[in-house]
């Protein structure tokens, strides 16, 4: 029997080290690019996402929940959160939507 805990040890020992070397978790962390043009650059950054309107000079943040879903959930109107000279963000069912009116190009951020 002490034999079968000593190789149980062993094995638990093993698996842990794997985890441990290999990073079973997102240990990154890091800041991602979604989207880079000249007036606009979307980044994520765990649960939340910055969306920089560099010609409008403004930043927006972003952060994402996680919710339970009723079985019939009412279809929702996309909500306009920004409007200004140079983009338009609008929200919906956890979506992002962000117009450049500059180039009249339209990104999708779920």
């Amino acid at each position: 029997m002490r034999k079968l805990t000593k190789a149980a040890a062993v094995l638990l020992a093993l698996i842990m080290a794997v985890f441990a070397l290999t990073g079973c978790t997102n240990s990154k962390g890091g800041i991602f690019t979604l989207y880079d043009a000249n007036g606009l650059k979307i980044e994520r950054e765990g649960a939340q996402t910055r969306i920089y309107d560099l010609e409008g000079d403004a930043e927006y943040t972003f952060t994402a929940h996680r919710v339970k879903k009723s079985a019939a959930e009412p279809v929702k109107e996309a909500q306009t959160t920004a409007d200004t000279d140079t983009i338009t963000i609008q929200t919906v069912h956890g979506l992002i939507i962000v117009t450049s009116k500059a180039t009249g190009e339209t990104i999708y951020i779920k």
